[in-house]
């Protein structure tokens, strides 16, 4: 964040995240016409879990996984369904950070078959998000935990008292 520029958050913002939202403004009207459509916003681990001097990259990317699932609950009426995926493989920008024994496991090729069903007539399923490589596909949901509620005048002396409780899934 220390050396990143505003021209550069924007131009991450306006390629992954602005980029996907025009390309679903375009198609929706047409989708809701014809009562079916399937959109796969492709959103990324750094998007999911962080990744260090990515906060531009990360912001866009967890942006998609929160406009598939806005999308998913405004399309489902008229079978426009929106998942979003997290692939990892190897392309030009990741052939030098993944070990080279990775290589023929994490194509492009066991990234498709997902999309494949996910864009499929008889496939239902709306507003997930799945991570996806070398052969292992795994849904990733958000989780809640049970929490603590204060009552009355709440201060930051009692919530750091009671931050176990917050923290206890």
């Amino acid at each position: 964040m220390l050396k990143m520029e505003e021209g550069d958050w924007d131009l991450i913002m306006n390629v992954h995240l602005k980029g996907a939202f025009m390309t679903a403004k375009a198609a929706w009207p047409h989708m809701r016409k014809n009562g079916y459509g399937r959109i796969i916003n492709t959103s990324s681990g750094s998007g999911l879990y962080g990744n260090f001097g990515q906060g531009n990259y990360g912001a866009a990317k967890l942006g998609l996984v929160g406009m598939t699932r806005a999308l998913a609950q405004e399309g489902q009426s008229v079978n426009v369904l929106s998942n979003a995926i997290a692939p990892t493989s190897i392309t030009r920008m990741t052939e030098d950070i993944l070990p080279q024994d990775l290589h023929n496991i994490m194509t492009v090729e066991k990234i498709v078959p997902l999309v494949v069903y996910l864009t499929h007539p008889s496939c239902d399923i709306n507003g997930k998000i799945f991570e996806v490589g070398g052969g292992w596909i795994t849904e990733v949901r958000s989780e809640r935990s049970a929490g603590a509620i204060f009552s009355g005048e709440m201060t930051a002396e009692q919530v750091a008292e009671r931050f176990s409780e917050v923290e206890d899934f």
